[in-house]
């Protein structure tokens, strides 16, 4: 059994070789980001429980104590309030961070900053936007960047303010300067964890003067969701990878068995049974398997460390513990492959059976071998005769580049995808995600103050367009929803069905709470309000934005409200730090708001590029191995065929080679087109399932030309040049081959 084992290896070895560098890719990739996606949320449930921090925090624009009122709460098992200040300042790359100063950050222990210095959150850090020693002034008062610590509040890119520790009197010093907005964090835990986090507070009777809510579930999905997107696609094309190899193990065994027919029934005379023949192969076949898995497992102690403090630091976060190998991950995948190849290798096996010994005296030829295939038709056509050979050989080995084009087009077809996903995260990124383009928002008393603000700015940088913004909630069906009213509706709210609001009862709603709460356009909905109990409101449309932003509305200006708020646009924005620094005092506040989103679509980017880079690298890296394997694989099959053409001095080798590039060429040009046709009639539709996880109704972006050419002209490029590398192989055929 053993020589039969090693005469089988031998005769077909690059399989052997092929699967098992394919079962290590599809491995490696599956039990790395699955073992890296799972640490990555137990641990943040574990420096959640570590660090001992809340259920749901609470945020309110005022410095009064709002602990005794939260805690007679119904479910409100203790709180902790934290006083500060909530400033805008510039980072060293010229973009403005939304910081929330205070003298404490829940239970997490720091050392207390020295005077006129600063602890920030590590993904300031992580993102360059400060260093140890950097200084900014708030207000009249400059601080100076001592440390950094990890943030598991609101340290993800995906939360509007990043929190900063200063001492007591430093913190004093800042709150005494005029213009400062005072603010509070309540740190609530709760007896029962809800999903719902206003159901937390359903019985807080100042509920619509809070202006943030979140809970730890929604804090968790969202250091969760980028990663969540990232994961899916890798272990689809790694699931993608998977099922190439079986069709590989497949094709292997089919070609194997054919070629080995003499062999085999050799093996039958000398007393070898079916079952004996059946063992060689599956012990062969999945040795290989085996060998990937293996290799496979113990790169995973590194390359899942890899992954790990990626999806760590995409959320700011950089006190990353040391991840082991996860045992069950790894025992599920090895034996979901392992059933899978085996079933693969036993349906293959039927051939073995019709095989008979007296094949050993019959040269080895299968009955169903045609016998024209030793032979050259050549009729007259109008195509070129090296073409007309290399079509009609291509079509003779049909199942060998048919294998390689469905490799080519699934795997483009993927790239194709995932590089459109990354164009529309690219450019104009806030009208994909539904969030207005403002460039600075003051805040005066008065009408005369803002108008006078207003011509001063303008003598800086000339003012595209002003107007008037509320920030204020509504109650209805138990959720307490921000809703933005503006005295015009901000153009870059798409809407994907009804109008924009035209009547101040008009309302605009998201996506996700239409769905959330079982709405509909047209629908008249009582809800309450800051000033009244019982209003009635029109939803006259509905639009997208991004998962963080889920839960909102929006509205024309309510004239029961003070307007103390103005949104500027600016024609160029590169005076806009001077007008911060000169204006952010007095009467007048200046707020650059369009950093609430910069730090968010930075750290999508980011993780998409990312994603789209590791599917194109897979790409290459798969089609080039079945370029390999299909070109080796005929030239081994051809050789009686190659020594013909030579011993008739019809060709070169020069010829001959060209042969095999013009035959991939057909096969790669199919692969394409099947490509382009998937992303064109599919594409979009698993695409806008895909982005629909991070809470994006649709995403209607089309890929260049130009990516697409790239991507084609990549293949043809790698293709062509391990074709001519394998091809190598036809000089050292000889006209005795033939005989």
């Amino acid at each position: 059994m053993r020589k039969i084992i090693k005469s089988l290896i031998l005769g077909q070895k690059t399989f052997m070789i092929t699967i098992a560098l394919l079962t290590f890719l599809s491995a490696l990739t599956s039990m790395t980001i699955i073992i890296a996606y799972r640490a990555n949320i137990s641990q943040y449930q574990s420096a959640y429980r570590r660090d001992k921090l809340p259920d749901v925090i609470v945020k309110v624009d005022n410095d009064h104590d709002i602990t005794a009122s939260l805690k007679k709460l119904t479910n409100v098992k203790g709180v902790v309030s934290n006083a500060g200040i909530i400033s805008q300042v510039m980072d060293k790359n010229n973009e403005n961070v939304a910081l929330f100063i205070s003298k404490k950050s829940t239970n997490i222990h720091l050392k207390t900053p020295d005077k006129h210095k600063i602890i920030l959150s590590s993904y300031l850090k992580e993102n360059g936007a400060f260093k140890v020693g950097d200084t900014f002034y708030i207000g009249q008062q400059q601080l100076t960047v001592q440390g950094f610590y990890d943030d598991y509040l609101l340290g993800s890119p995906l939360f509007k303010y990043k929190q900063g520790i200063v001492s007591q009197e430093t913190l004093q010093t800042l709150q005494q300067q005029k213009g400062q907005q005072k603010s509070q964090f309540a740190y609530v835990n709760v007896l029962k964890t809800t999903k719902n986090s206003n159901a937390v507070l359903s019985d807080y009777q100042d509920r619509l003067q809070t202006d943030i809510i979140y809970n730890k579930n929604y804090i968790q999905k969202a250091y969760t969701m980028l990663p969540t997107i990232v994961a899916l696609v890798i272990i689809l094309a790694a699931t993608f990878l998977f099922g190439i190899c079986l069709f590989v193990m497949h094709f292997a065994l089919l070609s194997g068995i054919e070629k080995d027919r003499q062999k085999i029934a050799t093996f039958k005379t000398l007393g070898i049974t079916n079952q004996q023949v059946n063992l060689a192969y599956v012990s062969s076949y999945l040795g290989s398997n085996l060998v990937g898995l293996v290799v496979a497992t113990l790169v995973s102690f590194w390359t899942s460390n890899l992954v790990f403090r990626f999806f760590w630091q995409l959320n700011g976060l950089t006190r990353a513990q040391h991840v082991s190998i996860n045992i069950a991950v790894v025992l599920v995948i090895a034996m979901i492959m392992m059933g899978f190849s085996i079933a693969i290798i036993l349906l293959s096996l039927k051939p073995i059976k019709s095989i008979s010994p007296t094949a050993a005296f019959q040269g080895g030829q299968s009955k169903n071998a045609p016998s024209s295939r030793g032979h050259l038709s050549l009729t007259k056509s109008s195509m070129p005769l090296q073409i007309v050979l290399a079509f009609k050989d291509y079509r003779q080995k049909i199942g060998h580049y048919m294998t390689f084009t469905l490799v080519i087009s699934l795997f483009v077809f993927l790239s194709l995808m995932i590089m459109t996903l990354n164009q529309g995260f690219k450019g104009k990124t806030n009208d994909l995600l539904g969030l207005p383009t403002v460039d600075l928002m003051m805040r005066t008393p008065n009408n005369s103050v803002r108008n006078e603000a207003l011509k001063n700015i303008s003598t800086v940088t000339p003012i595209k367009s002003s107007g008037y913004n509320q920030e204020t909630k509504i109650l209805f069906k138990d959720e307490a929803v921000p809703v933005h009213r503006y005295s015009q509706i901000p153009h870059e709210i798409k809407l994907l069905a009804g109008h924009q609001p035209k009547q101040p009862n008009d309302l605009l709603i998201s996506n996700s709470l239409m769905k959330t709460l079982h709405l509909s356009i047209g629908q008249t909905v009582r809800v309450k309000t800051a000033t009244v109990n019982d209003k009635q409101l029109t939803i006259v449309g509905t639009y997208q934005t991004i998962n963080n932003l889920g839960k909102e509305a929006y509205g024309l200006i309510d004239t029961t409200l003070p307007i103390t708020a103005t949104y500027i646009n600016l024609k160029n924005t590169t005076n806009k730090d001077k007008l911060l620094n000169r204006f952010s005092h007095g009467n007048v506040q200046l707020i650059d708001t369009s950093a609430s989103t910069q730090n968010l679509t930075t750290s999508v980017q980011c993780a998409v590029e990312v994603l789209a880079n590791v599917i194109l690298l897979l790409t290459l890296i798969v089609s080039g191995l079945f370029v390999y394997l299909v070109s080796y694989l005929t030239i081994e099959t051809e050789k009686r065929q190659l020594a013909l053409k030579k011993m008739l001095g019809f060709t070169t080798n020069k010829e001959l080679r060209t042969q095999y590039l013009l035959r991939a060429g057909f096969a790669l040009t199919l692969g394409i087109v099947l490509s382009l046709m998937l992303n064109k009639f599919i594409g979009s539709t698993l695409l806008n399932n895909l982005v629909s996880l991070g809470g994006l109704t649709k995403l209607n972006v089309q890929l260049p030309l130009s990516y697409n050419l790239f991507i084609i002209a990549l293949l043809i490029f790698e293709s062509s040049l391990i074709i001519l590398v394998a091809s190598r192989r036809i000089k050292k055929i000889k006209i005795g081959d033939f005989l």
